[in-house]
């Protein structure tokens, strides 16, 4: 059986992960320049963006 504290850090790390993600494909709509989108409302710090391995 599988530790439950275990299974909620893990699912914490994958939601960040996500949100990343999303942040990066915000980032990306803006600098295509799709002004349709409402993704242009938002400011998105880069600084949180870029990950290196």
């Amino acid at each position: 059986m599988k530790n439950p504290f275990e299974v909620l850090k893990t699912k914490e790390q994958e939601v960040a992960k996500v949100k990343k993600e999303i942040n990066a494909l915000r980032v990306t709509i803006q600098l295509i320049g799709d002004e349709k989108s409402s993704a242009t409302d938002h400011k998105v710090d880069l600084h949180s963006v870029i990950e290196m391995p």
